[in-house]
Order: C-alpha cells, then structure tokens, then sequence
C-alpha cells in the first residue's frame, strides 16, 4: 500500500490561524494510479489548490455531516495521459476533505458564473462559504 501524504493548508475552522494538515490517502493515490492515471496527474493540481485556495466551502458531506471543498484554478492540468494544457477559464478545481481533513475526492467542475471561483450551484451543495481569498 501507498503511504499516506500531507499538506499544509488553510484551516477551514480557524482561516486566520495557523495551517493545518490535510492527508492525501495512499489508497487513493495507488487506485488513482492503477485505474484512472489521468485522475493521478491532477494530483498536481490538487495540491496547487490546496496551497492557493480561492474559496472553502462547509458542509460538504450528504451523508456524513462536515467535511469542506477547497477550490481553486491551477494553470494547467492533465485531460488525457501525456496531454496537460491550460486550466479552463469555465471550471474550477475542488478539492474535498472530510472532517477528519483526508482528502477523499478532487476534480474539476463547472464554475458560477456570477464568481468563477465558486462551482456552479455551490449554494444548494453546500451549507456556505466559510473563507474567500481577498488578495
């Protein structure tokens, strides 16, 4: 089995505060890597939104309560094995974590388009905004 990965990112509960730890799962990372290489590739991507993140969102979870989405937009990301090209300017890349901060999905999605860095229809998704990046 793959060992698990962390990184440091913003806390969802205390944004102002010091960063946290967020896993990345080694079982994730092997299934991305036998079965969906394309998913593996954007693990990059994953991590550039964990280190500049444009929104957090809470209540991500439908069954499970807690959990956030970090989302972002990468300049490049991976659509094909071997083929990386620029981030499209319609889809932001999220990136979700449960309450016990495991990362346990990332992909990209449609963008708002009132905000593109909001996914689409993020209001009824979600249970908010917790944090936007103002720089």
């Amino acid at each position: 089995m793959a060992k698990d990965f962390i990184f440091k990112t913003i806390d969802p509960v205390n944004p102002s505060g010091p960063q946290v730890d967020v896993i990345l799962p080694g079982d994730l990372i092997e299934r991305f890597y036998k079965h969906t290489p394309v998913r593996f590739e954007n693990l990059r991507a994953m991590k550039y939104v964990l280190d500049n993140p444009e929104r957090i969102f809470f209540g991500v979870r439908q069954y499970n309560e807690g959990g956030w989405c970090y989302t972002g937009r990468p300049e490049r990301w991976c659509i094909r094995e071997r083929i990386e090209v620029p981030f499209p300017k319609n889809k932001v890349f999220a990136v979700y974590v449960n309450p016990n901060m495991r990362i346990y999905e990332c992909r990209a999605e449609l963008a708002a388009s009132d905000d593109p860095a909001n996914p689409l229809d993020w209001q009824d998704r979600y249970g908010g905004l917790i944090w936007k990046n103002t720089s």
